[in-house]
């Protein structure tokens, strides 16, 4: 792989983070519950990259284990995310969250044959100090309950195999904007019953607005890196 790749696919998770960092923010304000959330940003998501991806002619995967798998983490991932966000601070979340290059790192070489080279350990050590002491001033929010940590760890261990299930989808040759549609598709199967069993509640237009700005942006920063997954190492992103 050349450098300008290699380069443009570590462009492509920047900007994925980035869209992933405001989107804390925009599910802390929207007032339904967390299953409720998932259902619609779901929904919305899965059909506008599911239409693109007829019109544009995309041609679906044809191997379909991992990227069930992926859907079915991503569906978790979903509910257990919003639930962390809105029942904890954002802080506590970002540094739970910032442990997964460990989780990534100690089981890419079994799921998609990445070495890791020691060095990368101490670097997300030092990385994860650094996020602690950013996040450290808002350890303290009055937000802060043991339930939405508790949400956040496990969502740490859903998100990883989300995205190493994804990868070996993408290394299987699977299509970015078809993988990423079907993942969203799949990861209804786990949102829509516990969404019907909570209460399925009509989103506001306030609320439409912020649901929209949280799937078409924060949530299309998961096409990026699907898209990065042949360029970079699953530890990178």
């Amino acid at each position: 792989m050349s450098e300008r790749e290699r380069g443009a696919g570590i462009a492509a998770v920047c900007v994925a983070l980035t869209a992933f960092s405001w989107g804390f923010v925009i599910a802390k304000v929207i007032h339904l519950p967390a299953p409720v959330l998932a259902f619609w940003r779901l929904i919305v998501g899965a059909g506008v990259l599911g239409t693109l991806a007829v019109v544009w002619r995309v041609p679906w995967p044809t191997r379909w284990r991992d990227v069930l798998i992926a859907g079915l983490a991503f569906g978790a991932h979903q509910l257990l995310y919003l639930s962390a966000v809105q029942r904890t601070s954002i802080a506590i979340v970002v540094l739970i969250g910032a442990t997964q290059p460990l989780t990534v790192a100690m089981v890419s070489h079994k799921l998609v044959g990445e070495k890791v080279p020691r060095r990368f350990f101490a670097w997300v050590l030092l990385a994860f100090v650094g996020v602690a002491i950013v996040m450290g001033a808002n350890l303290h929010d009055p937000s802060h309950r043991v339930s939405g940590d508790l949400f956040a760890v496990v969502n740490v261990f859903m998100l990883t195999a989300y995205l190493l299930y994804s990868k070996r989808a993408r290394m299987d040759g699977a299509p970015t904007l078809t993988l990423t549609a079907a993942i969203l598709s799949i990861a209804l199967l786990v949102v829509a019953p516990v969404t019907l069993l909570t209460g399925v509640a009509w989103p506001n237009r306030p609320e439409w607005g912020f649901l929209l700005l949280l799937a078409l942006g924060s949530g299309n920063g998961h096409v990026l890196v699907n898209w990065a997954h042949t360029r970079v190492s699953a530890a990178l992103v």
